[in-house]
């Protein structure tokens, strides 16, 4: 029988993004190692940073800033940047439990740049094949010795390709692969029709090894070992409540879901049972704050709550909460629309990108 006290010990001392495979051997232990409190003794023990690059335009000028999470302080104490890389980049992806950002620089031509911001390493990337307007992106690294990733990116089909094409129902469909470090064109993804995969639902999370999005009617999930899609209906106890956004919650798919009940405001967590299965629990209720937007869960008793102004990481068991308030040169709440938050646990090692010299020194 495994020692529960003596597993947690030796994971907290284990990189963060190993410990995910040790989740898999004991449920009791996993379960251990998605609180508050073992996040925090891994990330001191490990030297490792949690929080969340904001990315947000203004005057027409797209900005980001990392705001730390947990920290040994109020508002962490790394510095923390993308001022290594182009000035104007978008982040376009991320692997959160690697600490790696897939970026976009539009300026001449569109190029795309994998890096480590803890590190400032980088790779510029191969042009995608495609060069019509990109819908959706996803990062997953499926390799950590010797170092592999994986890109997807979806964007719109050619009206001249293909005549029949609607719009946001047909996509291309390509990927990038480390090993060969070239984009492979896939066959397009084609939802049911009435489907549709909103903009704003076009960050995906990762669970079970797939990347996730959340279109009006399924869970579309996309699995880099097979290179196929597969899906996911939403029940419809879910889909009848006021608004429904995709998140990850103890390494499960879940979906947060908005509610009012007896005249109150709540947001429920569902999560999927099984990859593959059509089992949604109901696993998780708290109260929700009409003035802040849920970003996501830091932890299993942790969620993250935000507005233009703060961050506020809310115990959801007792209700105590933290305000991580956001500072950042030239940054001004009234003249900014939409925010996106990409959550972070980055070690400080060095990884090899690819054998060619391009990492920065």
């Amino acid at each position: 029988m495994i020692n529960q006290d003596m597993f947690s010990e030796v994971l907290s001392r284990t990189p963060f993004w190993a410990v995910e495979k040790f989740r898999f051997l004991n449920k009791e232990c996993s379960k251990t190692t998605y609180t508050s409190k073992f996040l925090k003794l891994n990330l001191e023990r490990t030297e490792t940073i949690c929080g969340y690059f904001l990315q947000y335009s203004r005057r027409l000028t797209l900005r980001s800033f990392f705001v730390e999470a947990l920290g040994n302080e109020p508002g962490g104490t790394h510095e923390v940047s993308l001022d290594f890389l182009p000035m104007g980049i978008t982040i376009e992806a991320c692997d959160a439990s690697h600490g790696i950002l897939l970026c976009v620089d539009d300026r001449p031509l569109t190029e795309y740049i994998i890096c480590k911001p803890t590190t400032k390493q980088y790779l510029v990337l191969p042009q995608p094949k495609n060069q019509s307007i990109t819908v959706a992106t996803g990062l997953m690294v499926i390799g950590s010795n010797p170092f592999r990733y994986k890109i997807l990116r979806l964007s719109h089909v050619c009206y001249m390709e293909n005549q029949r094409y609607t719009f946001n129902t047909s996509f291309v469909c390509e990927v990038f692969d480390s090993d060969t470090f070239a984009w492979k064109r896939l066959n397009n993804l084609e939802l049911v029709e009435g489907d549709m995969l909103s903009y704003w639902n076009s960050k995906p999370t990762s669970s079970y090894g797939f990347l996730h999005w959340l279109t009006r009617k399924h869970v579309i999930r996309f699995c880099f070992e097979t290179e196929a899609w597969s899906y996911s209906p939403v029940p419809e106890d879910i889909a009848s409540g006021n608004s429904q956004d995709l998140s990850s919650y103890e390494g499960k798919l879940a979906i947060i879901s908005s509610r009012t009940k007896d005249g109150l405001n709540y947001e429920e967590v569902w999560v999927l049972k099984s990859p593959f299965g059509g089992s949604w629990v109901n696993v998780k209720e708290f109260p929700k704050d009409l003035s802040l937007k849920t970003v996501g869960f830091l932890s299993n008793d942790v969620v993250t709550l935000a507005d233009k102004n703060q961050i506020c990481l809310r115990n959801m068991n007792n209700g105590e909460s933290e305000i991580l308030q956001i500072r950042a040169p030239n940054y001004s709440p009234p003249n900014i629309s939409t925010i996106f938050y990409f959550l972070l646990f980055s070690d400080h090692k060095r990884v090899e990108f690819d054998a060619r010299p391009n990492d920065s020194e």
